[in-house]
């Protein structure tokens, strides 16, 4: 279905040049409303405040963080950035979290100006923090020291080998540090990795578990539990993730840990690539065919500075090519892209009808960690971005050009 809406719109999506992100507004609304339904299902089930803050790094696009605002979900932040867009598109500092990764005390006192709750990672970070704001609230990240889930090693953020968050070893010295500079833990944090679908929430609901219990064992008067986000999506027709399962199985869990641990007022969660994923896909054209000691490559202009999580994390995206003529003729082919990498690869060993010069290329599911991780890697200006809404195209994004790039360069 979204190839055909890139079909009979492919006219005026050209007229953008190649390649182009375009996103779709009816697939995005949706999956911000599953949220919610998510958020208010759970929120009834539990009888605890839920909240779902969008992790603005999938996709820091205004126009999609205003679709957010609107769903009534929330965001958090990673970098002054994301801060400073969230903060532009509405949304208010308590309705923020500033997720933090070794930042520096510049970044902690924008935050601070800000009014904007952290999540540390790490006692060093929760030590400097401390020694400038005394007597505040912060919330901390957990890792509960089992492996955590994901689609890449590269995206599992939970367990022995990962750089995030605190392990339940260290939480002695941590309250320490919070006694001495008198700061108050108010949340606490997981996030066990990016993309799980049906065939691993059993693993989801073994770390929250983990993690509850390191809760309940070393903290006391907590009020936010954060159980990150992760929620995947598929990109090679995986059933969806079913929330209903999610649902009925964490209810269950949360449940039992509020009998216990009476202080938590509310539970968030943080979906990143869930809600933009589906809605966008990269149009390009291709630029070159042929073989190579009997191995067949379609070249493209959708390189990994477009696009880098096939190179990264060998990341599977469905590749169509629309044909400007009818062919029966089938090849197999990988399908790279126009930067001087080996590993600039879309895709492998895919079979294709034969194409020629100029004909289009579609890349699906890539509203989520394809523009916010582009680049301009070899000098390449990132494309215009675009969305279809009730039939019309909005610009959302210009095309960089050459003296964009040039513009801080001093000659």
């Amino acid at each position: 279905m979204n190839i055909d809406i890139i079909k009979n719109n492919l006219d005026e999506i050209l007229k953008y040049k190649t390649p182009v992100y375009v996103y779709l507004y009816d697939v995005l609304k949706d999956r911000c409303a599953k949220m919610k339904s998510f958020k208010d299902t759970l929120e009834k089930e539990i009888d605890k405040k839920v909240s779902i803050h969008y992790s603005t790094k999938a996709n820091n696009n205004p126009q999609i963080i205003k679709i957010v605002k609107e769903s009534g979900l929330k965001v958090d932040a990673m970098s002054p950035l994301e801060l400073d867009i969230d903060l532009k598109c509405g949304f208010k500092n308590d309705e923020i979290i500033y997720v933090c990764n070794n930042i520096d005390k510049e970044e902690m006192k924008l935050i601070r100006e800000k009014n904007i709750l952290p999540c540390f990672d790490s006692i060093s970070q929760v030590k400097i923090w401390g020694s400038l704001f005394k007597n505040t609230d912060i919330m901390v990240r957990i890792n509960p020291g089992i492996k955590g889930v994901g689609h890449n090693k590269k995206v599992i953020t939970s367990g022995k080998k990962t750089k995030f968050g605190i392990s339940e070893e260290n939480i002695k010295e941590l309250k320490e540090v919070v006694e001495k500079y008198q700061l108050n833990i108010v949340g606490t944090h997981l996030h066990l990795g990016s993309l799980f679908l049906n065939d691993s929430i059993d693993k989801y609901i073994k770390g929250v578990k983990e993690y509850l219990k390191i809760v309940k064992n070393n903290f006391e008067n907590i009020k936010i539990i954060d159980l990150g986000g992760g929620f995947g999506v598929p990109y090679q027709d995986e059933e969806p993730l079913d929330f209903n399962i999610l649902i009925e199985k964490l209810k269950k869990i949360l449940m039992k840990f509020n009998k216990g641990y009476e202080s938590v007022e509310e539970y968030k969660f943080e979906p990143g690539r869930f809600i933009p994923c589906e809605s966008g896909l990269i149009v390009g054209k291709v630029n070159s065919i042929k073989s190579v000691m009997g191995k067949n490559y379609i070249g493209t202009d959708i390189g990994m500075n477009i696009l880098v999580r096939p190179s990264m994390y060998d990341a599977y995206h469905k590749v169509s090519i629309i044909n400007k003529k009818e062919g029966k003729e089938k090849i197999i082919a990988n399908i790279t892209g126009n930067i001087c990498e080996s590993g600039d690869v879309l895709a492998r060993d895919r079979t294709i009808q034969k194409p020629e010069i100029d004909d289009i290329v579609i890349v699906e599911n890539s509203g989520a960690y394809g523009f916010s991780m582009s680049s301009n890697y070899t000098g390449r200006p990132r494309p215009a971005e675009i969305m279809i809404k009730n039939g019309k195209i909005e610009e959302i994004r210009v095309r960089e050009s050459l003296e964009y790039l040039e513009k801080n360069l001093l000659f």
